[in-house]
């Protein structure tokens, strides 16, 4: 249950921040519009053809991401080389892998293998590269906003040190080791570069070409990243910095969920079932999420996977509901298509 308190304050918070980033991007930004989010009872968009398609950059304009916004970019049909380059690049995640588990297999790699720095547009980008870069800044975004809290940690480790045994001097170098490589790991990432707006972009990246992992995960991953406060340098977070990339988490999020449907692993039917009970980027909705979270538990238990807050996110969607609208959406749920 706490868990559930926390994403409904998390959910609150950045109803206000987008609604305050998004007067903003009106005000500033007229001729851009944002498209109104689907509800129930409107006709599905194939995701090739949505005018949101062109919510990252496009190969023609690479975008140096310190410096420009997605919103920045064309937007539009992708062109037929872009197709294309989706289809030979994409990343597919197996249904009965945990994407979680598939992450932190990733991340492991990463530490030993760290991506080459890019921008979005590099004619030699592909899905994965995206993601893995996205997961490098993000890690990084964490990892050096700690840098006093992590100090302090190495002053402890010395002071224990002095007083250790053998074993648990092992376990103190053991710690140590592991922030220092972390360090080292996040070193090439110049001091001015928003490391939190690059995970936000390349994640965007990595859903443009076709990454399975980012489709269904950015709705909720980098909604946290425009929630959080940048504590490096004690800045508002990032849709109140930049009011242009609340059109593009929208636009964004509702692409990845519509590819991420298509694909039909159980944690994108679990993700759109989120997404409509707290409305932020459709209309809020909870005998469909109801209904989307009675499609993951079938496909979960089909795949013989555990999602995690699964049975959470139901119980959630069920207190919005009297019987009635339980049986409805349990007949909703027959009728969703799953590939």
């Amino acid at each position: 249950m706490e868990g559930s308190k926390h994403r409904n304050l998390i959910a609150l918070s950045l109803a206000v921040v987008l609604a305050f980033g998004l007067a903003a991007y009106v005000v500033w930004q007229p001729a851009q519009s944002v498209d109104e989010p689907l509800s129930r009872g409107d006709p599905a968009q194939p995701a090739d053809e949505s005018p949101d398609s062109g919510a990252g950059p496009s190969e023609a304009g690479p975008v140096e991401p310190r410096a420009k916004l997605l919103s920045a970019q064309p937007r539009g049909d992708f062109e037929a080389s872009d197709k294309q380059k989706r289809a030979a690049t994409q990343v597919t995640i197996p249904h009965d892998v945990v994407m979680q588990n598939y992450k932190n297999d990733l991340w492991a790699d990463i530490q030993e293998n760290p991506p080459e720095l890019r921008w979005p547009g590099d004619p030699a980008l592909d899905a994965e590269m995206a993601y893995r870069l996205y997961m490098y800044y993000g890690n990084c975004s964490v990892l050096r906003s700690r840098g006093d809290h992590i100090n302090q940690q190495i002053d402890k480790i010395a002071n224990r040190a002095e007083k250790a045994g053998d074993r648990s001097l092992e376990r103190l170098e053991g710690r140590l080791d592991r922030i220092i490589d972390y360090f080292e790991l996040c070193q090439p990432i110049p001091p001015d570069v928003d490391s939190q707006m690059e995970a936000v972009i390349w994640m965007s990246e990595a859903v443009r070409l076709g990454h399975g992992v980012a489709e269904v995960q950015f709705y909720e991953k980098a909604m946290g990243f425009m929630l959080r406060p940048d504590p490096t340098t004690n800045s508002p977070p990032l849709a109140m910095r930049h009011p242009g990339l609340v059109a593009d988490f929208k636009v964004t999020a509702r692409l990845g969920l519509a590819r991420g449907l298509e694909r039909g692993h159980p944690e994108a039917y679990l993700a759109k079932s989120q997404a409509l009970l707290e409305g932020l980027i459709y209309k809020k909705d909870p005998v469909l999420a109801y209904a989307y979270a009675r499609v993951a538990e079938q496909e979960a238990a089909k795949n013989q996977v555990i999602i995690r807050d699964l049975d959470q996110w139901k119980q959630q969607a069920a207190r919005y509901l009297d019987q009635e609208q339980i049986a409805e959406a349990e007949q909703l749920a027959l009728e969703l298509k799953v590939p």
